[in-house]
């Protein structure tokens, strides 16, 4: 008697752990207007109470080229920040797959509308001309 009822306990513990877990990431569904097989996830994650992790993960797209991964704002006006620090880029190997991952200030995830990759055709993610936005997807759909 005494081990099922220690049994039960360890399963509501564990189910409300896994609830908190859950809780505690947003999976972020990128998608490209441009490129038809493009995609990619983003997933937003708690590191403690005051910082996130930004994990993005993409396929198919350009190979052997520089994206940058962009927080953005269309209304009421456009506005975006890059998310991490330094230039924010990534490199995509010869299929079209790369990773992203950043540490953000919890406060910083919750002031924009979307989460955007975008190609730096010349190679130089500190050139914003002609930039195309590869993926999007938007920041709290599943909240």
């Amino acid at each position: 008697m005494h081990r099922k009822i220690i049994t039960v306990i360890l399963f509501f513990v564990f189910a409300a752990f896994m609830t908190v877990a859950q809780a505690a990431q947003e999976k972020i569904d990128l998608r490209s207007k441009v490129w038809e097989k493009a995609k990619g996830e983003a997933i937003i994650k708690d590191l403690s109470k005051e910082q996130k992790e930004v994990n993005v993960k993409v396929s198919n797209l350009q190979p052997n080229s520089v994206y940058t991964v962009w927080f953005v704002n269309e209304q009421p006006r456009m506005d975006m920040a890059g998310v991490g620090a330094g230039d924010f880029a990534f490199r995509t190997d010869d299929k079209g797959n790369g990773l992203y991952t950043a540490n953000v200030p919890a406060s910083e995830v919750d002031k924009w509308d979307s989460l955007e990759v975008a190609l730096h055709p010349d190679g130089n993610p500190r050139n914003m001309e002609n930039i195309q936005i590869a993926l999007k997807g938007d920041i709290g759909e599943s909240k």
